[in-house]
């Protein structure tokens, strides 16, 4: 079943672009904003406080819809859910939109979608932009495709909520420290496993030899997060050593491939364990 919703998902997501929208996360941050204003302790209860309850209803849904009518209704909701909890946009669409913007010279436009990748200020030089671009999708392509898929086939529709609301709270800006940092550790946490996964699955499908040997020569990164960034855009650097570059933005459509590549194998992976359990 979680094979059928992530692919389901995964299409939907491609090809209704219009409704990404639907995403918006306004009312979580709405909520979490009134409930740490209610309870005003610690960063470890505050955060509980917050994610409690959006994950018990999700769970309660999960668990009544789970075996009933032939599971039709259950798949339904898996699809709905996981599909709300990728993104916020639709990263081949994004890359798709900064690739045209560069290839017609529309510098704006280029630099829109830069910083939609980056999450963040992109430069205005070409050269540099292309540099923050290509490492930004070695690293979203996890929180935004990857950690989802992880989690929901470990914790099914609960896990890819736990994932998005608390990577969606690990950013929120009005948050007082204390919450602040626990949200940032906890979402680093919850990244841990599933970057290590997209970051062995750039070394099968790149350069294996570049990837390992990036992936032992990082830099050592105390913070949880901050290694979690390295492995991946280090190894996914690594993986696409020696790849032929014809222009400028050569380097960005490599790294789409190689992170659409990493992403398939383990998808194919499911998909052999699924076949297993059914014909085991």
């Amino acid at each position: 079943m979680a094979l059928i919703s992530i692919i389901i998902g995964l299409l939907f997501d491609r090809a209704f672009r219009h409704l990404h929208d639907l995403r918006d996360l306004s009312w979580f941050e709405y909520y979490a904003s009134a409930v740490t204003r209610f309870v005003r302790t610690n960063g470890v209860v505050q955060i509980l406080a917050v994610l409690s309850l959006p994950l018990l209803i999700i769970a309660i849904l999960q668990y009544l819809l789970s075996g009933f009518l032939m599971e039709l209704p259950y798949l339904l909701f898996s699809v709905l859910v996981f599909a709300y909890c990728l993104g916020p946009a639709c990263l081949s669409s994004d890359i798709e939109f900064y690739l045209d913007a560069r290839r017609l010279g529309d510098e704006d436009e280029a630099l829109h979608y830069a910083g939609t990748l980056t999450e963040r200020a992109a430069s205005t030089a070409p050269d540099q932009q292309t540099s923050d671009v290509t490492r930004a999708i070695l690293h979203v392509a996890n929180e935004r495709i990857f950690a989802v898929i992880f989690w929901f086939v470990i914790l099914g529709p609960a896990g890819a909520i736990l994932y998005r609301l608390t990577t969606n709270l690990s950013k929120q800006e009005d948050l007082n420290d204390s919450l602040s940092a626990v949200a940032i550790l906890f979402q680093a946490v919850l990244t841990w496993v599933p970057t290590r996964m997209l970051a062995l699955g750039y070394a099968l499908t790149g350069h294996f030899d570049g990837a390992l040997q990036a992936y032992r020569n990082r830099p050592y990164e105390s913070d949880l997060a901050l290694e979690n960034y390295d492995v991946l855009v280090n190894t996914g650097l690594g993986a696409l050593r020696d790849q032929e570059t014809t222009d400028e933005i050569s380097s960005i459509i490599s790294a789409r491939n190689l992170v659409m590549r990493s992403i398939l194998i383990w998808i194919a992976v499911l998909a052999l364990l699924t076949l297993g359990g059914w014909f085991g």
